[in-house]
This record gives C-alpha cells, sequence and structure tokens, in this order.
C-alpha cells in the first residue's frame, strides 16, 4: 500500500509539471504577438474623384501586394511600395472614374504566415456630358456625382426587346428614396390595362442592401408612392413590373398620392397623348438649394431596420416635343407641391417654370436640350399648351 501511495503521489506530479510546462509553452511562444493585418486609412470604397489613401500593414515579418482588377479599367490603382518588411503605410493612388459604374480591384498581401484578399471598390463620377450613350435622352437633368451616395440606374422596355428606354432614375443610396426618375411618355407606354403588383423585387443595378424590401407598406399614413405611374407603364406586364423598384418608390402621404398627385398623374398621361412625346421628370425633395428643411423618417415594414427618408416636396418637370412642317417645337413647364395632404385639380398656384424649379433645385434639368431651345422654353409657360389647369 505505502509502495503504490508513493508511486501514485509520483506520477500525479510529474503530471502537474506537465500541465504547468505546457501552459508556459504556450504563453512563452507569442506572449505579446499582434496577428499580421491590412486595414485601408479611408474605407474599401471610396469616391470616384482622383485621390490617395494609404494601405496600413502592421507585421513583424516581410510582405508583398499583388493587385488584380476583376472589371474594366486595369491599372487604375497604383500600390507604393509593393515589398517590405514590418509596420509600413502603403500609398494608393488613383485617378478619377468617370465610367457610368463602379470599378473594383482585388489587393492581395503576403505575410511570412498567411495571405489577404482585400476588396478595394471606387465608385464612378458618372456625367452626362461624357457619355455619349445618353447624350440624345431628352428627359435626363445633368448629374455629377461621387457615386459615394449615389446610384445612376436605367431600365429598357423589355417589350421592345430591351431596344427603347423605360426609365432613369438617380438614386440615394443614404436616404434610400430616388431624387428623380425621368422617362419618355407617349400613347404606346399606356395603351394596355396591365397592373401587375410586382412588389418586391429591387432594382438589379443597385446593391440589394441599399434597397428597402418594398414587399409592405410603410409604417404610418404613407404609401408606395411611384414616382414613374404604374398607368404609365401598363402595355406590358414585363414592363410594369420595373415601375416596382424600389428605385422608383417614395413614402408619400396616402392623402396626397391619391388625390392631388394622382390627378396630376392623370393630367400628365392626358397631355403625353396629346403630343408627340412628353418627357418627364418626377422628382423627391428633401431639401431645396441653399435650404435647411429638415429631414423626417419612416420605415419600410419588411426592413425595420433600414430607415427610409421623407421628401418635403415633388415635383415634375415636364417637356412637351412636337414635330411640326419638319421642325421640332418644344414647350415646357414644371408642377411643384408641398408634400402635405391634398386633394383636387391642378391649379395655377401649383405651376412653376422650368428656370424656377431649377433655382429650388441646384441642378439643370432636360441637360441635352439645346441651350438656345432652354433659354426660350424654361423661363416661362404658356397655358395654351397645357389643359386642364385650374385657376
Amino acid at each position: 500500500m505505502s509502495m503504490t501511495y508513493k508511486a501514485m503521489k509520483y506520477l500525479a506530479t510529474i503530471a502537474v509539471m506537465l500541465v504547468a510546462v505546457s501552459c508556459q509553452f504556450q504563453g512563452f511562444e507569442n506572449p505579446n504577438h499582434t496577428p499580421s493585418s491590412a486595414t485601408f486609412s479611408v474605407g474599401a470604397t471610396v469616391s470616384g474623384n482622383t485621390a490617395q489613401q494609404f494601405l496600413s500593414l502592421t507585421t513583424e515579418g516581410d510582405w508583398s501586394l499583388t493587385i488584380d482588377y476583376p472589371t474594366e479599367g486595369e491599372n487604375w490603382c497604383t500600390l507604393s511600395p509593393t515589398s517590405g518588411t514590418g509596420n509600413t503605410n502603403v500609398m494608393m493612388s488613383f485617378g478619377k472614374n468617370e465610367g457610368d459604374g463602379e470599378r473594383s480591384a482585388v489587393i492581395t498581401v503576403k505575410f511570412d504566415d498567411t495571405t489577404l484578399h482585400l476588396d478595394f471598390v471606387q465608385r464612378s463620377t458618372f456625367s452626362l456630358a461624357n457619355n455619349t450613350q445618353l447624350k440624345g435622352w431628352a428627359e435626363l437633368p445633368e448629374f455629377a456625382d461621387d457615386r459615394q451616395r449615389y446610384y445612376f440606374t436605367k431600365h429598357m422596355l423589355p417589350s421592345s426587346g430591351n431596344t427603347q428606354r423605360s426609365f432613369s432614375a438617380l438614386y440615394d443610396a443614404q436616404y434610400k428614396i430616388p431624387i428623380w426618375v425621368a422617362y419618355p411618355l407617349c400613347k404606346s407606354y399606356m395603351e394596355g390595362n396591365t397592373r401587375t403588383n410586382q412588389w418586391g423585387p429591387k432594382d438589379p443595378n443597385i446593391p440589394a442592401d441599399k434597397q428597402p424590401d418594398m414587399g409592405l407598406s410603410y409604417q404610418g399614413n404613407y404609401d408606395r408612392g411611384h414616382m414613374l405611374p404604374s398607368a404609365s407603364r401598363d402595355n406590358n406586364g414585363a414592363d410594369n413590373n420595373q415601375t416596382y423598384y424600389p428605385s422608383n418608390i417614395t413614402p408619400q402621404l396616402d392623402r396626397l398620392n391619391q388625390a392631388k398627385w394622382a390627378n396630376a398623374e392623370n393630367l400628365v398621361r392626358s397631355w403625353a397623348e396629346g403630343c408627340d412625346t412628353l418627357y418627364v421628370v418626377t422628382g423627391a425633395v428633401l431639401q431645396t438649394a441653399g435650404g435647411n428643411e429638415s429631414i423626417s423618417y419612416t420605415y419600410a415594414k419588411r426592413s425595420p431596420q433600414m430607415k427610409v427618408a421623407i421628401p418635403n416636396y415633388y415635383y415634375k418637370a415636364l417637356l412637351q416635343y412636337n414635330e411640326i412642317d419638319g421642325q421640332k417645337v418644344y414647350q415646357a413647364i414644371g408642377i411643384w407641391m408641398e408634400h402635405k395632404a391634398a386633394s383636387g385639380a391642378v391649379t395655377t398656384a401649383d405651376l412653376i417654370t422650368i428656370d424656377k424649379l431649377e433655382e429650388k433645385l441646384g441642378y439643370d434639368l432636360f441637360a441635352n436640350i439645346d441651350p438656345t431651345i432652354q433659354s426660350q422654353i424654361e423661363a416661362k409657360y404658356n397655358l395654351i399648351y397645357w389643359n386642364g389647369i385650374e385657376n
């Protein structure tokens, strides 16, 4: 019994020593080790303007960098230096992105003990003036944003084999609403009676996580208000589906959307039937140019964590086109409404010249129209060409 007890005690002592040694070994190997890492000083997504930022490397050993471009625009970003030892700030330099979409690069960082792959994205400084494809689209406003906040999206009509345009929009990813939606309108767009109510699908040209889920409406007394009305694209189901994208929807008071605003939309369609083409820009305004209006919010019911800004004003900018005796003839007018409950017909009190509207907005409407023609039609309007306005 005595020898057995001693043997057991001896073995227990060895086990304790091994545990202690094991613990000491684990702590001794890397007592204050910081894993190698790489971080962008500004962010993994940057504006479209020419700029520089640092890629900060934290490591105790050697490192090297390579860069690949999964999208077009190869060699738009440079890194200096591309190899070294220890903690370093690598200078990243990139030029202006004037394309109509973001561009990306994958930076591979190789350390002694690990390899990292970093996605780097530059937004676009899309400018209408630099895009030849869109220069003939009479309805488009001028815009040139750094795309950190805004997304330009355009959609063609499936019923036409995607050869005719349906609408374009400038979507505000910060406030989750379109700033404006621009589209042509004539009788052929409205010859059916097809309303699909396809709520839910998101605009495929905008990251899904930047858009609210419109499967249900907004909280409060707000409708899912179309900027391009469903009834203005009811000739075909596939065409109509596009009008339900979040890039075409804002939270609009039901007592405006179903009342005076609906009357304005009906009036616009009647004008489109009476001319060759009516070019329309429908806008949602949070703050006027130089203004400091407060911004309030609601929530889309399907995505309660995604708050959506409520416009303070709405407008419609309208450009009527006719060809008469071989001559192109244009007329223009604007409608401006405060976002509040309102019923009844559109009256002269709701009208505004395009020049005055542009002053409120801070950007140029119908930017593809010859400046000489703009100066003639945007300073005033003539009610002879706009039937149905009440005093």
